[in-house]
């Protein structure tokens, strides 16, 4: 068959596209918002707490993790639409919890009301409404937890960290509502001195989570990888590296 040592060369020829065109199904795209130590931007000296656990955790799986650092409302929308992309430190909600598969417990947040520095601690949410707006990061789950507490939409007010702690220093907020690991770096790094933090108020557990059309036999190895960075001290490791 003289056509026959052609349609070999061929295909020897195609090989090498066909390893590059399926090479993407081994990657895994990580996505979470952007939160000073917890994940950090590419461009910062570290991936951050998070990034690195959930990085960590694809890579034992036997997947090649790819970060991407998205606002909440578009790190879902792409994460319920894909086949390859989880969304890690991610609280599960009754408004959430239908729409994705979730993973794994990462660990739990601790949330508490902050005044700036100098001020008095609020230990209570009556002392903050009392005090004036309460300041919550742009799409955070705590803001499910307020409406359960009766706290109106019009006493609370939505940003990002930065914009949050300039707005608490200056006096336009009462106090900000959310994490110490997260919210006294973005303070401090905009106003040179540490907020005042009260007690804790609420406790949310993070989470590992996918859409619909991520694959259930991926997901079971990611799970059994983070259970075993458990086991072996790794998430410890890191912890204390982040001193968290």
């Amino acid at each position: 068959m003289p056509g026959l040592p052609s349609i070999l060369a061929l295909s020897l020829l195609l090989m090498p596209c066909i390893a590059l065109a399926t090479e993407p199904s081994r990657t895994i795209i990580l996505e979470c918002d952007y939160l000073p130590s917890i994940c950090n931007q590419p461009d910062e000296p570290s991936p951050g707490l998070m990034i690195e656990i959930g990085s960590e955790a694809i890579r034992r799986a036997g997947y090649m993790p790819q970060t991407k650092i998205r606002p909440w409302n578009r790190a879902m929308r792409e994460v319920i639409d894909s086949n390859n992309a989880i969304i890690i430190y991610f609280a599960r909600t009754p408004e959430r919890e239908p729409l994705f598969h979730w993973i794994t417990v990462i660990n739990s947040t601790d949330f508490r009301l902050f005044t700036r520095d100098g001020a008095t601690p609020y230990n209570t949410l009556q002392q903050a409404t009392a005090a004036g707006l309460i300041g919550v990061r742009t799409g955070s789950s705590v803001l499910n937890w307020l409406a359960q507490q009766g706290v109106s939409k019009q006493q609370i007010e939505q940003s990002q960290l930065t914009e949050m702690a300039k707005m608490l220093k200056a006096g336009r907020i009462g106090s900000f509502l959310g994490a110490s690991a997260t919210f006294k770096p973005s303070y401090q790094q905009q106003i040179g001195a540490m907020p005042v933090e009260g007690n804790v108020l609420y406790s949310s557990e993070n989470w590992i989570a996918s859409g619909p059309r991520f694959p259930p036999e991926t997901a079971a190895k990611i799970a059994t990888a983070l259970s075993r960075m458990k086991e072996d001290g790794f998430i410890e490791q890191l912890t204390r590296k982040y001193g968290k």
